[in-house]
């Protein structure tokens, strides 16, 4: 059901992404700083949910209390 709702992008719809991704000009301060907005807003919550499923499967088996 949802994936009717995706719409596919067309030949021309592509090439001018990518056109506009070209002209855009992006620094290294920029690209820095959006490198550690993506560690820290997808790495850190993916590692904080398995270490806490790794504690409770550790509390099952009884190895910590």
């Amino acid at each position: 059901m949802i994936f009717k709702r995706l719409k596919k992008s067309t030949k021309e719809e592509e090439e001018q992404f990518s056109m506009m991704l070209e002209e855009e000009k992006v620094g290294w301060k920029d690209k820095l700083a959006m490198l550690i907005a993506a560690f820290f807003t997808i790495m850190l919550p993916c590692v904080a949910v398995l270490l806490g499923f790794a504690a409770v499967i550790l509390w099952i088996l009884g190895l910590i209390t």
